[in-house]
């Protein structure tokens, strides 16, 4: 196996923020099961690339014919791996996806329009508006198949609910279009979904767009964790390539920084299909590329081209994990639902006594496991943790067993 995997104490030992971040109220150690990275090594194939840019001094700013590479390489990896044809020109090197998500809304979104966030939701998109005077409007999500109807909707935002297991989360399209017709400027869209684990289907895709597209409105689509799909029985679709209209109003951020674990190096791409778009984003983009990474962007370079084989076996790892936790938590009350996609986990604790205390707080002071609190995700969900599985069987085995005994 490839793949390098380390012990709770080397990983603690090692300083990592994951590792070191989170401790009981006492100091002692937690596991680490909340900043999304891997523990495990990255691919060698990336590794090697990297030690050989150190090892022969590559260690300043970004070289112009670098921006040119990752465009290649991206262009390359989204046509082999999702079926996604993009010309290397439509590619824009940039620092990581938060900037790019600054920077669209800074540049690109109306003064003071609000930005809808579906929820639960990665952490700073509830936190990033607001402190650019953009007022977020959270849209919680739905756990059934169904959608009510007044009977004025477009019908095209209708029929992917019906295919959904109850369980899944889907996004609430009557509360996106509320937002819309209250001024919202931008979606930000999550997929695959951290924190749920849903892949979102094609149809659903096309739901959305088909109503964006009625509004003067942007998506951001935050396709991150794209690389990591677990399930092998679905299809990973970018909602850009699905028409030439979704694409004139949509940024699509990726990077290879979750799928490879090498989140510590700011590099990430952003694609514009768009010529109208791409002009715009260029009267800026120089800016939000400046603190990319050259060391980042040549692994990145080197996780599209040539480290496949080690991400498979990082999948079925990270499969196996969730698949345990599926068993573990069948017929108890904890609400789990088996991530389609990304290593990032959804855990519910509505039906679990826990004497007052937030999941996060329980998970931390009993059993010693560090996640994110529910809350943090979003309004709805303070019974609610978000936890990391992208670990070794050993350590998942640990966190499903501490998620068990607080039942």
């Amino acid at each position: 196996m490839s793949v390098q995997t380390f012990t709770p104490q080397q990983l603690r030992d090692t300083g990592s923020l994951k590792w070191t971040g989170i401790t009981r109220s006492n100091g002692d150690p937690t596991i680490g099961a909340w900043v999304a990275e891997m523990d495990f090594g990255t691919a060698p194939e990336v590794s090697k690339v990297m030690k050989d840019a150190i090892d022969n001094g590559l260690l300043g700013y970004q070289p112009p014919w670098l921006e040119g590479a990752i465009q290649e390489a991206t262009a390359s990896f989204q046509a082999q791996r999702f079926g996604w044809d993009i010309a290397p020109s439509d590619v824009r090197l940039v620092a990581s996806v938060l900037p790019a998500l600054k920077e669209t809304i800074r540049r690109c979104v109306r003064p003071g329009a609000p930005i809808i966030v579906p929820t639960p939701a990665y952490m700073p998109f509830l936190t990033i508006p607001g402190a650019l005077d953009h007022p977020v409007i959270e849209v919680p999500s739905l756990r059934t198949p169904s959608i009510s109807t007044s009977g004025d909707e477009d019908e095209a935002t209708l029929p992917y609910a019906a295919s959904v297991s109850p369980k899944e989360w889907i996004l609430d399209l009557d509360g996106i279009r509320r937002g819309l017709e209250a001024g919202a400027g931008l979606v930000i869209l999550c997929n695959p979904w951290n924190p749920t684990g849903r892949v979102l289907s094609r149809d659903e895709l096309e739901a959305l767009g088909h109503l964006v597209s009625q509004y003067d409105a942007l998506v951001f689509s935050d396709e991150i964790h794209s690389p990591l799909i677990i399930d092998p029985t679905v299809t990973f679709t970018s909602y850009a390539r699905l028409s030439p209209t979704f694409a004139a109003h949509t940024v699509t951020a990726t990077a290879a920084s979750k799928g490879w674990n090498i989140a510590g190096l700011p590099s990430a791409q952003v694609i514009l299909p768009d010529a109208a778009l791409r002009e715009k984003w260029d009267t800026f983009g120089s800016e939000v590329a400046h603190g990319a990474n050259v060391i980042g962007t040549l692994g990145a370079i080197a996780a599209y081209t040539s480290a496949d084989a080690w991400q498979r076996e990082v999948i079925d790892i990270i499969r196996s994990n969730a698949d345990d936790a599926e068993k573990a938590t069948a017929g108890t009350p904890i609400d789990y639902v088996r991530p389609q996609g990304t290593y990032l986990t959804w855990w519910g604790f509505d039906g679990v006594d826990l004497g007052g205390l937030s999941p996060a707080k329980a998970l931390r002071e009993g059993p010693g496991i560090g996640v994110n609190a529910g809350l943090s995700l979003g309004a709805d969900y303070a019974q609610w943790a978000r936890i990391n599985l992208a670990c070794s069987p050993d350590v998942a085995r640990t966190i499903i067993d501490g998620a068990l005994s607080l039942l």
